[in-house]
């Protein structure tokens, strides 16, 4: 397994690159200044070329009580690009709201649906020694639980 972190222009890294990959998960600032150009159809057009067939794009979109119309804009330039859109939560209470969303695209929907008797296993043995990771909040029934959207994001949405 080959893992990569690269530290660059986003931008200019996904227009340019010949480097495949399974995933691309983009941690960025909100949609406003220089992170706007994170939020476009045509970066998203971008990364999907940097994807392998059926890979994965992940980005941070905000909390959907206080942002909806990023999550809705994030949903719409995604799907110019992925067959599959979709998001997931997670707490952070660092920010106000408490819950974040994380955009998810691909055109590969099953992967969006694996069971928690699929995930069990690989989280067992995702560590670096072979065994569970270490995590204080992530286990594989949240991580199914995650794609459980609630009201006012599914309303966002459609």
């Amino acid at each position: 397994m080959t893992r990569a972190l690269v530290i660059a222009d986003g931008c200019k890294f996904v227009a340019e690159t010949d480097n495949r990959y399974d995933v691309v998960i983009v941690d960025s600032t909100d949609p406003i200044g220089p992170g706007e150009v994170l939020f476009t159809a045509e970066f998203y057009a971008d990364v999907k070329k940097c994807l392998t067939p059926g890979g994965i794009i992940v980005t941070q979109n905000g909390v959907p009580f206080v942002q909806p119309e990023e999550l809705k804009n994030s949903a719409d330039r995604l799907g110019q690009s992925f067959a599959d859109v979709s998001f997931y939560t997670a707490a952070v209470p660092t920010y106000y709201g408490g819950v974040m969303a994380f955009g998810w695209a691909t055109d590969n929907a099953s992967l969006r649906s694996q069971s928690v008797e699929i995930v069990r296993p690989r989280f067992a043995q995702a560590g670096r020694d072979g065994g569970p990771l270490d995590t204080k909040y992530y286990t594989p029934d949240v991580h199914v639980a995650a794609f459980a959207l609630p009201m006012n994001i599914q309303k966002t949405l459609s």
